[in-house]
């Protein structure tokens, strides 16, 4: 008896991670019916039922579970032994999906991607800019890149960069409020926070080797996003703390002003995050590679 194809495994692979025909759809660049109908003669074909159906989710039976665990094993057997041939040609193809904070991914990893194409012409890649922390084994993206402190997690994290924490504020601003001279300072400050960086509105402050303080701030406004945030603090709503490759062009043009320059903030590191695995996939291992080397 023939055997079921690689794209209707994929299939079900994809189901079971995104919890819904439609995201699976989307992951797999298809519609909810044909993923419907990969699944419904998959489950003809063996004669189980895999998926218990509900009107808002799926979820995986017993026969399920297992067949899932077989699945996967099998898929990702593939998958290397693919890679270690294009890593042998050094030549590597197929679709690369990379997750990356919305900022970071328009001013300084747009500007690295046509070299990048150039370089491996015959590797898709699709970059996903989010400012949420994304998933990666729900949202089936390969490589997550991120900028901040790390979770724990069964993800393999390479430091690609660290970037210097810029505070400043507009020069009305400063005029209007007065500049703070130590962090305490900024108690008396409206401070936009960087929601993604830290889940407390908190900002530490070090000279030298010893950390001085941490400094509970308040503010009118907080967001996920450092592109809103320099754009509110140019038009002198508050003090923001931002990392350089945002804040650089205001500094420079003189629309925001950099305070507290003798404490430093903790600078903030660029990582790169994929599934942990015995063998790194070459897409993943050249975009990484050519990224560390671009930012270096």
């Amino acid at each position: 008896m023939q055997g079921p194809d690689f794209v209707t495994l994929q299939t079900f692979v994809s189901v079971v991670e995104s919890g819904t025909l439609s995201r699976a759809a989307e992951r797999l660049e298809t519609t909810a019916g044909a993923v419907s109908r990969r699944i419904a003669a998959l489950e003809q074909r063996l004669g189980l039922r895999l998926l218990n159906r509900t009107t808002r989710r799926l979820s995986l039976t017993e026969a399920g579970e297992r067949y899932y665990e077989d699945v996967v094993s099998v898929l990702r057997a593939l998958e290397e032994a693919e890679d270690r041939a294009t890593h042998l040609s050094d030549a590597p193809r197929g679709n690369l999906r990379v997750a990356a904070p919305l900022s970071f991914g328009v001013k300084t990893l747009a500007p690295l991607l046509p070299g990048f194409s150039a370089r491996y012409p015959s590797l898709r890649v699709s970059i996903d800019l989010d400012d949420r922390l994304v998933d990666i084994l729900e949202s089936a993206a390969d490589l997550a890149l991120r900028i901040g402190p790390l979770e724990d997690s069964t993800l393999v994290a390479r430091r690609i960069r660290d970037y210097r924490r810029v505070v400043c504020a507009a020069p009305a601003y400063l005029a209007r409020r007065g500049e703070p001279r130590a962090p305490a300072d900024l108690a008396g400050h409206d401070c936009l926070h960087y929601s993604n960086i830290a889940l407390k509105e908190e900002w530490s402050f070090g000279a030298g080797e010893g950390l001085v303080q941490t400094v509970e701030v308040r503010g009118p406004l907080c967001a996920n996003n450092g592109d809103l945030l320099r754009k509110v603090a140019v038009a002198g709503m508050g003090v923001c703390a931002l990392p350089e490759f945002i804040a650089a062009d205001d500094l420079a043009a003189g629309r925001l002003q950099a305070i507290l320059t003798g404490f430093e903030a903790p600078a903030l590191t660029l990582w790169a995050l994929w599934p942990s695995r015995r063998f790194v996939p070459a897409k993943v291992r050249v975009f990484v590679d050519y990224l560390a080397a671009c930012l270096a």
